[in-house]
């Protein structure tokens, strides 16, 4: 949403916003049945007159100038009067037109109570002065060539004061700058005229933009955009630019006048804050990657890379409630390598690390993925498998059993391991359970070592 809160922006709004605040009010339904009413049909000079009112409203609106000003507005007072459209009707075209401004504020923007209120006001001055412009007319004591003759001077006096102004001929050469735009581009009035356009052309603006403008333009439309252009010592402005065709009595285009506004300092800003959220962005990316590689570090075993204790907890009291709950199988096994103290002490404490490493990846390939795998401590291992009975568990560690007395160590191949499983029955809680399986792999141990044990289910 923007957020208007100042005259520069909200004259920026209302520019940018033209177009469409020219739509809405010609398709109002009120707008539309007092201009079929009169049967005014929308031809060229008269859509011309219509657009052109409504700049100059929007002109009054965004503190640019008064209606007093606008060279249009006797033409458009006539236009009504040659229609016979009424007062009453001259102020419903009116309130129409400030209705669409506040609509595309209202959606876009922000329309505060005060700007309501200046909008109100404004409107309301305007509709004032129409009305006895209007009355004139009506009465035919209206000097049009006096006032027309004083307000295009005032206009182009307020145009050249406020904005950037150039004219070209229809092949693009410079024909005529203002103060403003020598001195935003640094260059001279002499050293500009009679130049193509493209010597103040920045080279990071695509040639599609200007091509659209020419295609633009020569089709006798005006064009808007933004344009950054280059300064003679190479800085750089931003301005927002309104491209107009001037046409002759025969409708050929005689020239060309661009009117801008600088908007670098805004524009500048923006990429400020469009730098600030990627870098934000990205700040805010690399602090979740680290707290998801922290997290996922807590939870794992720093030797064999499988789950720690801790993260077996966690979710072995999460099983152990759904299997209660749902009355699901839920199996635990618990198995450690025999004659592990042999091993380190026979090849070094290295040689061990690397077999509890070796076996990891061994079980860890042979388990189902929702199967919780875990470092219990030392050379002790813990495995918990959901949706698994005893003796689906007792098949697995005896699998388990084999593949780990068979594979090729690093060190040895006397490798074995003892196994104990349980499982989960009604009124086990985790450390009955965990008692079963440590019970089992008790037994397992005291039988000979290298086997598979039941615990008992009590």
């Amino acid at each position: 949403m923007i957020n208007i809160i100042n005259t520069a922006e909200f004259s920026h709004f209302l520019r940018i916003n033209r177009n469409e605040i020219i739509k809405r009010w010609l398709t109002k339904s009120e707008v539309q049945n007092i201009l079929h009413r009169h049967s005014l049909p929308f031809i060229d000079k008269n859509t011309h007159i219509l657009h052109e009112f409504c700049d100059c409203f929007i002109g009054v609106i965004q503190w640019n100038s008064t209606i007093s000003e606008c060279q249009i507005k006797m033409g458009f007072v006539q236009l009504l009067n040659n229609y016979n459209i009424s007062t009453q009707e001259l102020f419903t075209l009116i309130n129409r037109l400030k209705a669409s401004i506040e609509d595309i504020i209202f959606e876009n923007g922000n329309l505060s109570f005060n700007l309501h209120s200046e909008i109100e006001t404004r409107t309301l001055e305007i509709a004032n002065e129409l009305v006895s412009n209007f009355e004139s007319v009506r009465n035919g004591n209206y000097d049009y060539k006096s006032e027309n003759s004083n307000l295009l001077a005032e206009y182009k006096k307020a145009v050249d004061l406020s904005n950037i102004v150039s004219k070209t001929n229809p092949k693009g050469i410079i024909t005529y700058v203002n103060d403003k735009f020598c001195e935003i581009s640094g260059y001279t009035r002499e050293e500009l005229i009679g130049k193509p356009h493209n010597v103040i052309r920045h080279p990071e603006m695509p040639r599609e933009a200007f091509k659209n403008l020419w295609d633009t333009i020569k089709a006798k439309q005006s064009w808007h955009g933004i344009v950054k252009n280059m300064k003679k010592d190479g800085g750089q402005y931003i301005v927002d630019t309104n491209v107009i065709p001037i046409l002759d009595v025969d409708g050929d285009i005689t020239e060309y006048i661009a009117i801008r506004h600088d908007i670098t300092e805004l524009e500048e800003t923006k990429e400020q804050l469009r730098n600030i959220n990627k870098a934000m962005k990205n700040k805010v990316d690399e602090l979740y990657s680290m707290t998801n590689s922290l997290e996922e570090k807590a939870n794992k075993d720093n030797l064999t890379g499988i789950g720690n204790r801790e993260s077996f907890e966690e979710i072995y009291a999460i099983e152990l409630k759904r299997a209660r709950e749902n009355d699901l199988p839920l199996s635990l096994m618990l198995f450690d390598i025999d004659n592990f103290k042999v091993v380190n002490d026979t090849y070094g404490h290295q040689a061990g690390d690397n077999i509890l490493v070796e076996i990891a990846s061994i079980v860890s390939a042979n388990i189902k993925t929702h199967d919780m795998f875990s470092r219990w401590g030392g050379e002790e291992f813990i495995l918990l498998m959901p949706n698994t009975t005893v003796d689906g568990a007792y098949l697995l560690s005896e699998k388990l059993r084999v593949l780990i007395e068979t594979h090729h160590f690093s060190y040895t191949d006397a490798i074995t391991a003892s196994f104990g499983v349980a499982e989960f029955h009604t009124g086990d809680t985790k450390t009955s359970l965990f008692q079963k399986a440590d019970d089992a792999l008790y037994v397992a141990k005291k039988n000979g070592r290298n086997r598979v044990e039941k615990g008992i289910a009590e």
